[in-house]
């Protein structure tokens, strides 16, 4: 038993100094449990006579571990405890003994007989006996000891159960049951409290007569959860002015005004049991209501990141020295009964979803919340009502592929992490004044808004900036407009990262790991030139790589219907008016859509995960073509995604669209950016066919030397091979430096050759062996890699 209390949260409610005694403390040491071959026990006291009534202790077998007799006389009752003891001499026997500590509850063997019945705790057993025949879908407890005695009992059994204190009327029942609330509550359980009426007997418990008129099963239903009960430092106190300090030892020493008035809600934690912090509420000079998740790492040194969250919150805190001394103090001192479940980022935990200032869907028990900076400085907020969003903004968009793909993406971003989707982004590409900015202003309004700025953030900023800003959006959209303002050196890193979802691996202060930062999210982007063409600005660098391309992929932000992104105006006069428009609403109604989708998928996640695998093997089905590559594949399952968080919005009735918008605007977005891409082969071939064809169109009459005709020669040091003419041009042989460190330069030369010899692009000298051996006149036998006469002239490969 007592290893399995060094585990177990309960283990440290036992008072200091108590422990297991010894013969030597005591004489008599209880046996438990009973063994089998104990004398049958007798229950006379030499005092007390016979006693009115015994209750057997018993374990989760159902093995006795001992007796309480109750005696009634003319003094009034008396509870004693019966336990089999060894003595000294190893001689065992019946003793009026207590338990060792921490005793066992009364109620042990129906607990173990029904692990999922809530339980209810009462005061004395033969309240628990009349308990559990006036509730027999509970099951009714209680402790050895009496009202003074909560504290030596093993509360660990109850772990994970749902709990109901039923206290006695008087003082000592209800702080009885107050104790043992702040006890269970430290352990993280789910804990009511049943609020006696005060007209009740004083004394009256569940065993004595219900009084005429009094609804049981009511009381049970109004039992709610305890408040926490705060319990300040020493020196501290709380008044209508605010948080005052006085010195416990010099009373003529002034008090110091340490911060304007504000309450304690709660001490929280992390699920891990790290992260601890402070919950607190306080009003600002307005009267606006603020709450704040504090971490106590924030107060680490003099505190300043602390009190710069509170100031920001409207709190006042004193100016001078011993005021932020004091403050610092107060929140590492202070406890509180109540606890919360706090974490560091926004998204889905354990099925419900935390925003910073809402947590939707969370199961009942303790709340959840965000905890840290990121509290107080959100774009999270809401606005309007849900009917506006959809008469003013959504249902504008049917018609229209570009605005019906960035709202379906809005909630599709939500999807990622229950569907084990692939992070990634989408990048409107395309000329000034089409409306780029306007589509990620709209997307973002499904999340939030508000000034400066609204929800949508600027690409603006470094990699470690980005880093933040991505963990701040975690399992939601990140809108980042203007991919020009990206410093092309980093353009490249951040496409990894934020598709990766992984930020940089740092060092602490003693060289230590620290843990990096995760996030899973779907980015919006926007710009005028795409990414493959920022990662060219950096000299360094002379193009972007197949998997950046990958993850965040380049679509036209132009329909091609001659009214910029828009196919269907809806009756406005012109896309510029309609693109006005849909900014002023998005301005006005934002926040309430991802709120009302996430209230619906949240009821049954598993349900949702089935909808999306059945959603996007349709979508891949019907519009991946043949022979597509993986590449290509890849992008359509964030387009099947895109479609699949759509119509689960359309299902959930948050979009007012008919079924089926939101997968034909992805499909045709998709087909969009096969299009534009040039086809759906890898982009590694692509890019080697365009280079190769590129760097012949440029060089193959100057730096080619065309040794079969009678030509001026070219000098040697600017040979990169060798022309020979033919009938539909000129045949190509390349040198294999020149091959690979001119004509290749930057990709992968031999798979580059592969991929041509695939495609009758190149002639190999045999199976083995891609460069072939060519006689040139005056130069005898050399090797190169034979490019025959109309490449050059090929469109599609």
């Amino acid at each position: 038993m007592s290893q399995a209390l060094a585990s177990d949260p309960f283990g440290a409610l036992e008072s200091a100094g108590a422990g297991v005694p010894t013969a030597r403390q005591t004489g008599w040491v209880p046996i438990v449990p009973v063994p089998p071959d104990a004398h049958p026990v007798g229950f006379r006291h030499p005092e007390h006579g016979q006693p009115s009534a015994t209750w057997a202790y018993k374990d989760e077998a159902g093995r006795v571990l001992g007796y309480v007799a109750r005696f009634d006389g003319p003094m009034g009752k008396e509870i004693l405890p019966r336990t089999w003891c060894l003595g000294e001499d190893g001689f065992c026997s019946w003793r009026w003994k207590s338990f060792v500590r921490p005793r066992p509850l009364y109620g042990l063997d129906r607990l173990a007989a029904r692990p999922e019945a809530p339980v209810l705790v009462v005061e004395g057993e033969k309240s628990a006996d009349a308990a559990q025949a006036l509730f027999p879908d509970l099951v009714a407890v209680t402790w050895p000891g009496g009202s003074n005695a909560v504290r030596h009992a093993d509360w660990s059994p109850l772990t994970g159960r749902e709990i109901v204190l039923w206290p006695d009327a008087d003082a000592p029942g209800r702080k009885a049951m107050g104790e043992i609330a702040a006890m269970l509550l430290r352990s993280g359980a789910a804990v009511r409290i049943v609020p006696l009426p005060d007209d009740l007997p004083e004394g009256w418990d569940l065993a004595d007569d219900i009084p005429e008129g009094l609804d049981m099963k009511g009381l049970l239903d109004s039992a709610d959860r305890p408040s926490p009960a705060t319990e300040l430092p020493p020196g501290y106190v709380m008044s209508s002015r605010g948080l005052i300090w006085r010195d416990p030892f010099d009373e003529d020493k002034p008090e110091v005004l340490v911060a304007s008035a504000f309450e304690v809600l709660a001490e929280t934690r992390d699920s891990d049991g790290g992260s601890w912090g402070v919950l607190l509420s306080w009003d600002d000079h307005d009267g606006r209501a603020h709450r704040l998740a504090l971490p106590r790492a924030t107060l680490a040194g003099d505190g300043a990141e602390a009190r710069r969250l509170l100031l920001d919150g409207g709190m006042y805190v004193g100016p001078n020295r011993a005021a932020r001394e004091r403050l610092n103090a107060f929140f590492l001192q202070v406890r509180s009964t109540g606890r919360v479940t706090a974490t560091s980022r926004i998204g889905w935990h354990d099925g419900a979803f935390v925003l910073p200032e809402d947590c939707i869907g969370a199961t009942p028990g303790e709340e959840l919340l965000l905890q840290g900076s990121g509290a107080v400085e959100h774009a999270f907020r809401q606005r309007g009502s849900l009917e506006n969003w959809q008469h003013e903004i959504a249902r504008l968009a049917v018609g229209n592929s570009r605005l019906a793909l960035v709202l379906s993406m809005s909630f599709a971003a939500v999807l990622v992490g229950p569907c084990g989707a692939e992070s990634g982004g989408i990048h409107l590409r395309g000329p000034s004044s089409i409306g780029k900015s306007t589509l990620l202003t709209v997307a973002g309004s499904v999340w939030g808004g508000g000034e400066p700025g609204g929800y949508v953030r600027s690409w603006r900023a470094t990699a470690n900036g980005l880093e933040g800003v991505a963990l701040g959006h975690c399992d939601a959209l990140l809108c980042l407009d203007e991919l020009a303002q990206l410093s092309a050196r980093e353009a490249g890193e951040v496409a990894y990262m934020l598709a990766n979802g992984s930020g940089k691996s740092r060092s602490s202060r003693d060289g230590s790991a620290r843990r990096a930062s995760r996030w899973r999210l779907l980015l919006l982007s926007s710009g005028e030139i795409g990414l493959a063409d920022k990662v060219a600005e950096d000299g360094r660098a002379r193009r972007s790589t197949a998997g950046q391309e990958v993850r965040i992929v380049d679509l036209p932000a132009d329909a091609e219907a001659g009214m910029g992104l828009f196919e269907e105006l809806h009756g406005f006069p012109s896309a510029e008016a309609l693109a006005r428009h849909l900014r002023t609403a998005a301005n006005r109604s934002y926040g309430t859509p991802a709120r009302a989708f996430l209230k619906e998928i949240s009821r049954d996640l598993d349900s949702v995960r089935q909808a999306v695998t059945n959603l996007t093997r349709e979508f891949l089905a019907a519009h991946v073509p043949p022979g597509a590559d993986g590449q290509v594949l890849r992008v359509a399952q964030r387009f099947a995604l895109v479609a699949a968080g759509g119509e689960l919005a359309v299902a959930a009735g948050v979009l007012p669209w008919p079924p089926g918008e939101a997968t034909n605007a992805a499909a045709r977005c998709f087909r969009d950016w096969i299009l534009a891409r040039g086809g759906v082969e890898p982009a590694e071939v692509r890019t080697g066919l365009a280079q190769v064809r590129s760097f012949l169109l440029a060089h193959g009459m100057s730096r080619f030397v065309p040794a079969w005709e009678e030509e001026p020669k070219i000098p040697p040091r600017d040979v990169t091979g060798y022309r020979r003419k033919a009938e539909e041009g000129w045949d190509y042989f390349v040198t294999p430096s020149a091959w690979a460190e001119e004509v290749c330069r930057g990709l992968n030369p031999q798979a580059v050759a592969a991929a041509m010899i695939e495609r009758g692009l190149l002639q190999p000298q045999d199976e083995r062996h891609r460069a072939k051996s060519v006689t040139v006149p005056g130069i005898g036998k050399v090797r190169v890699y034979h490019i025959p006469a109309g490449f050059l002239g090929g469109a599609d490969d």
